[in-house]
C-alpha cells in the first residue's frame, strides 16, 4: 500500500496536477496535501507548491510581512530554498471540517545549512485553511506559521 501511495505522490508532482479528494475529506487527505506541499519545497518544484493555494490565497510567515498574492508567496519561498531551508516535514496536529472548509493545525520542521555550512533543524507551527475548489481540489487559502 505504501508503494501505491508513493507512486500516486510521485504522479501527481510529475504531472503538476493539483491535489484533490473525493467529497468526504479524511484525515487522511490533508495528510496528503501536507506531504506533496513538503517534497514540491523539498524539490524546489515552486510551481508544483503554488499549485496547492488558492489564486487570492495569504501567507504569513514567521516575519511581519504578509503575503498577499501568488508572486509574493512564489518569492518568499524560493528565498527560503535560496537561503537553505531543506527537508522540510510537516506532522499533522489537528484538523477540523466545516463544509467545504478545513481548518488545520500542524507541526513543521525543516533544516538549513548556514554560511559556515552547519546542519540548522528549525521547527514550529503551521495552521491551514483549506477551501474545496469548484472543481472538488482542495486547496490552501490562508496559510500561517512561527
Amino acid at each position: 500500500m505504501k508503494i501505491l501511495n508513493y507512486t500516486i505522490l510521485i504522479a501527481s508532482l510529475t504531472l503538476g496536477s493539483s491535489f484533490s479528494a473525493s467529497a468526504a475529506l479524511e484525515s487522511t487527505d490533508v495528510e496528503q496535501l501536507d506531504t506533496l506541499w513538503s517534497a514540491s519545497f523539498n524539490e524546489g518544484n515552486t510551481v508544483g507548491l503554488m499549485s496547492l493555494y488558492t489564486k487570492d490565497a495569504m501567507v504569513f510567515p514567521p516575519s511581519s510581512e504578509i503575503l498577499d498574492n501568488a508572486s509574493s508567496i512564489k518569492a518568499y519561498l524560493d528565498g527560503l530554498r535560496n537561503v537553505g531551508f531543506n527537508n522540510y516535514s510537516i506532522a499533522e496536529v489537528d484538523m477540523q471540517v466545516k463544509g467545504d472548509t478545513v481548518y488545520s493545525t500542524s507541526l513543521w520542521e525543516a533544516t538549513r545549512i548556514d554560511a559556515a555550512g552547519n546542519e540548522i533543524t528549525l521547527d514550529g507551527n503551521i495552521t491551514n485553511i483549506i477551501e474545496r475548489q469548484e472543481d472538488g481540489s482542495w486547496k490552501i487559502k490562508l496559510q500561517s506559521w512561527n
